[in-house]
């Protein structure tokens, strides 16, 4: 099994420079790879902030690449997050998993920003 970098994974989805990109395709294809969720995360940034896509093209990419018959990522978290972040504009990809975690584990979500309590936390106040 391989765990992919950020990197590698960007290659994969811009072939911006076609020899990795490659050779990315040929490691996907040939054995099982693994996206943590902080690479998920990281990639979803990078799309967003550096190559400038919306969101539903960075949620399109991502779930077609994360459905890929080899690749292995945490599903429950990550397809959650995703469609969070898909939905709600005015929340990062990291508040979105954060809001998506706590809510699985039936955690608060303690937060000064009350838009992210919203999706399952406690607003702080007076502090």
């Amino acid at each position: 099994m391989n765990s992919l970098d950020t990197n590698i994974v960007l290659r994969y989805l811009l072939n911006d420079i076609p020899e990795q990109a490659e050779k990315v395709r040929t490691i996907i294809a040939s054995s099982g790879c693994y996206i943590t969720d902080v690479v998920a995360t990281e990639i979803v940034f990078v799309l967003e902030r550096v190559i400038e896509l919306d969101r539903q093209d960075i949620v399109r990419l991502l779930k077609s690449f994360l459905s890929l018959p080899n690749m292995i990522y945490n599903v429950y978290f990550l397809d959650q997050t995703l469609e969070l972040y898909e939905k709600q504009s005015s929340l990062s990809i990291v508040d979105c998993y954060a809001a998506t975690e706590a809510k699985v584990y039936k955690n608060y979500l303690l937060s000064f920003d009350k838009n992210l309590i919203k999706y399952g936390g406690s607003h702080i106040e007076g502090i």
